[in-house]
Parts: C-alpha cells; sequence; structure tokens
C-alpha cells in the first residue's frame, strides 16, 4: 500500500461511485475498485471502513452475478471479475454491514497469500460476529511468521489503531512479539519511512526496548510532532536518570523554546544539573529565563542576576543568542547603570538583537528612547520598529 497524496474524502467518494457503476459494467467497477484500494494508506483505510458502513452502502444491493465466482459458486454468469479484481471485491465486502457478505469476503481473502488483504483481515479481527472474527484471527495467525514483518511495520498505524478496540487483544500481541523477536531491523526500517505515520509508529514500537536511540532518531527528522513526542519519551519517569541525561541536550538544543522548557522543568527535577540551569538563564525565550532564575533561587543561588547578564554582555564580541538572552534579562532585573552597555547593542546587524536592545531600553530608560525616536524609525525592520513609543494623547 502506497501514501495517497492528500486527506482522505476522496476515498470513499471513489468507492460509492464504484459502487453505484457496478451494475452497468461490473467488471470495470471492479477493476476501479482495486485501482482505488491499492492507493490507500493503512490510516486513510480505517476511517474508509468506517465511513462505508455508516453511510448504509452495501455490495448486498448487487446482483449475484457481479461477484467474484468463487464467492457466489452458484451463479454461472459470475465470471465479471478476474482472481486480481475479485480480492478487491473481498476487499470491500469485509466492510459491509451484513455480516454475511463479510464473513464471504474475509473467507476469499483468507484464501489468498496477497499482501493486499493483510490489512482487510487485521480490520476484522474485532468483528462482532463471531464467524468473521475467528476467521480473520486464524488468518492474521497464519500470517505471524518472519517474513511478513516487513509488511506488518508498514501498517502499524493501523495496527496501533486497532489495540483501541475489543476482541483484538489477542492476535495483536502475537504481532508484537513477532516484530520485538524479529522485526527490529524492519522497525528502524519504518523509522526512515517517507511516510509520517509509519516513521512515528515505528519509533514508538523501538521505544519501547530502546527509548535513547528512538527519541535520538527523532530528533534527527523534519517533524515537529515527532520532536514534541521526543521530548514527552526523553522526560518521561519511566527513563533511568542516565538515558534522561542522554536525551536532555538533544532538548536544550532544539530551536522550539516549548521542548527548550520542557528540558529546563526536567533538569530541576535533577538534584545536579546546575551547570545546564545557569546557561539556561540566558536563553532567548523569557519564560525559560524565568523559570531557571526561580529554579537556581530556590537552590539558594539569589546573587546570580543580575550580575549574569551584565558578565555575559561585558565581551566586545558576544554570540546573537546570548546577547537576546542577556538583554532580555537586563530589562527585567537591570536598572540605568546598564544603558550604556544596551545602547551599543541597538545598533546591532542582526534585527531581533535590536529590537531586544531598544524593548530593554524602553523599559529601563524611556528617556533615553525618545531622544533617539528618528533613529527608531529608521529602522529597516519592523521587530524594532515597534518599540517606538506611543504618540502623546490629545
Amino acid at each position: 500500500m502506497t501514501v495517497s497524496g492528500g486527506g482522505w474524502s476522496w476515498l470513499l467518494d471513489d468507492v460509492v461511485r464504484v459502487v453505484f457503476s457496478w451494475d452497468e459494467e461490473p467488471a470495470l467497477a471492479a477493476r476501479r475498485l482495486d485501482g482505488v484500494l491499492r492507493r490507500v494508506t493503512p490510516h486513510e483505510l480505517i476511517r474508509l471502513e468506517s465511513g462505508y458502513r455508516s453511510r448504509r452502502y452495501s455490495l448486498g444491493a448487487l446482483g449475484r452475478g457481479a461477484l467474484p465466482g468463487d464467492l457466489t459458486p452458484d451463479d454461472p454468469t459470475a465470471d465479471a471479475t478476474d482472481d486480481r479484481y475479485g480480492t478487491a471485491v473481498a476487499a470491500l465486502m469485509s466492510f459491509d454491514r451484513s455480516g454475511y457478505l463479510r464473513e464471504a469476503g474475509v473467507a476469499r481473502l483468507a484464501d489468498t497469500d496477497a499482501p493486499f488483504a493483510v490489512p482487510f483481515l487485521l480490520l476484522r479481527l474485532n468483528d462482532p460476529v463471531e464467524q468473521v472474527r475467528v476467521l480473520s484471527q486464524d488468518a492474521v495467525a497464519a500470517r505471524l511468521r518472519p517474513e511478513h514483518v516487513g509488511l506488518l511495520v508498514e501498517l502499524l498505524p493501523l495496527i496501533d489503531g486497532l489495540r483501541r478496540r475489543r476482541r483484538a487483544g489477542r492476535v495483536l500481541a502475537a504481532v508484537e512479539e513477532l516484530l520485538h523477536r524479529g522485526g527490529m531491523e524492519a522497525l528502524w526500517n519504518g523509522a526512515r519511512s517517507d511516510d509520517p505515520l509509519v516513521r512515528e509508529s515505528s519509533l514508538r514500537w523501538l521505544a519501547r526496548t530502546d527509548p535513547v536511540a528512538a527519541a535520538g532518531t527523532a530528533f534527527t527528522t523534519r517533524d515537529p510532532a515527532l520532536w514534541q513526542w521526543a521530548a514527552r519519551t526523553a522526560t518521561s519517569p519511566r527513563l533511568t536518570p542516565a538515558e534522561q541525561d542522554a536525551l536532555l541536550p538533544l532538548l536544550e538544543g532544539s530551536s522550539s523554546p516549548r521542548i527548550r522548557l520542557r528540558a529546563l522543568r526536567a533538569r530541576a527535577r535533577q538534584p545536579h544539573g546546575e551547570a545546564q540551569l545557569r546557561r539556561a538563564v540566558l536563553d532567548p525565550d523569557a519564560r525559560i529565563r524565568y523559570h531557571a532564575r526561580a529554579t537556581l533561587y530556590a537552590r539558594g543561588h539569589t546573587d546570580l542576576a543580575p550580575r549574569v547578564y551584565r558578565d555575559a554582555l561585558a565581551p566586545a564580541a558576544v554570540p546573537d543568542t546570548t546577547a537576546i538572552g542577556a538583554l532580555g534579562g537586563l530589562a527585567d532585573l537591570g536598572n540605568a547603570r546598564d544603558v550604556p552597555r544596551i545602547l551599543d547593542f541597538t545598533a546591532h546587524p542582526k534585527a531581533r538583537v535590536r529590537a531586544e536592545a531598544w524593548r530593554a531600553l524602553s523599559i529601563l530608560a524611556p528617556e533615553e528612547v525618545s531622544r533617539r525616536t528618528d533613529r527608531l524609525a529608521a529602522d529597516p525592520s519592523n521587530k524594532v520598529r515597534r518599540h517606538l513609543p506611543a504618540p502623546p494623547a490629545d
């Protein structure tokens, strides 16, 4: 199954069009159905099943001659579809509201070795009809072999969705055992998949046995959702202190303030880590600076600020992120003696640094901003010009 280009609403519409056109040309309809279902992702398949049944569409309304021959053996006209397209029809029958048709469809799917049938069989593991459920459970259990591990990894988003359903636990436990016993390589391949859902599911499964490697891999992607998951994993109380210490530097180096704040809160719960707390005092994000200062103050370090900000700005050359954090800290805790050094940064080449300098100046010495209104108004950056003082009221 391949990843489709967009959404999922096209899927139900396409399937419904196929069903409505069946009486006119069954063979063409079956071929179209096969083409549609082979483009479906596991996530879309779950939604298709729900949408198809809730709209009361059914193959049960079709003439018996429209269904594959081996599903209607008593019908001499049942040659409208060949074996390949008949499997697609059986797959759609497995979604039907009719328990009889679901059973017939699952029986046909169970008889084929095609990987195409596996996700449809998985979806029937919790079928309310016992005969259908037992057929699908036996069919899936027969496929729990090492050669199917790669396919199961591709279907992990569907398998994860099934874990929230009743009556599917026994077979899903066998799937989990197979993946953990002989599927590590396939899971790591899934973690590098182009499909974000497969990638996420694979990393979640890998995190059960190797959380450091799984969360670390998540941070190498460009997926913010995976970063957030990795951050939650890295700060979970289930990790050992050594595992957490291995992952926290990745969070502290993140471009996301939300993730850096999560790392800081984890550091605050540790008896060590004061070096990281001191670095966080200079973070560009105000929330992180405040939390770091509050944590250090609670530990008895009441003499650090604002000295730490003045010391950070003392060198002739200051890194941009350090300058932003220190200027922001002085805006909170500085006084008039800091104004000359802050003025130096109002001419900085980076707009964000200039903006932070003007903001600090407007808090500590608004009269200095008023003297330089023309210069501030001429700044090319909107981020900087927004610190212009408001015009006097009439």
